[in-house]
């Protein structure tokens, strides 16, 4: 990863969420190795919030431990390949709370139920001649009656 010098470094890490967004663009867009830097700040600033909802949405919609750990580093994956587009994305923390919310929100194999099975035998409607009258391809409703 290519460095500012320390100076800028702090100065970087100082700016506010929308001047960071702004300094992203611009590296980005200018192909500047120093965007990574620039990324890394943005995504320090997401990963809180990612944590966050992804701890709250996981528990309550009854996801283990190990699947909003899963959640999370999906989140943060997602975060970073949306910051390294050069186009504008919304403020950070709104971004990482959407990408966290719908990697929470996503089917899991925990929440996977049995399939509802009816309690009654279907009434089903035979027709005879049906099958030949389809492998033929001759098919006339006076051929077949229903029984």
């Amino acid at each position: 990863m290519a460095e500012f010098d320390p100076i800028e470094e702090r100065a970087v890490e100082m700016l506010d969420d929308v001047q960071l967004e702004a300094l992203r663009i611009k590296t980005v867009s200018a192909n500047d190795e120093r965007f990574e830097f620039v990324l890394w700040n943005l995504c320090l600033r997401g990963v809180a919030v990612i944590a966050k909802v992804c701890n709250s949405r996981g528990k309550a919609s009854g996801l283990d431990d190990q699947e909003i750990e899963l959640a999370i580093e999906d989140a943060a994956a997602r975060m970073l390949l949306r910051f390294s587009r050069p186009d504008p994305q919304p403020q950070v923390h709104a971004l990482a709370a959407d990408i966290a919310a719908a990697c929470v929100d996503r089917p899991w194999p925990s929440q996977r139920c049995a399939p509802r099975l009816t309690s009654r035998t279907p009434n089903l409607r035979l027709i005879s001649g049906l099958d030949e009258a389809i492998e033929t391809g001759k098919v006339r409703p006076n051929d077949w009656e229903s029984s």
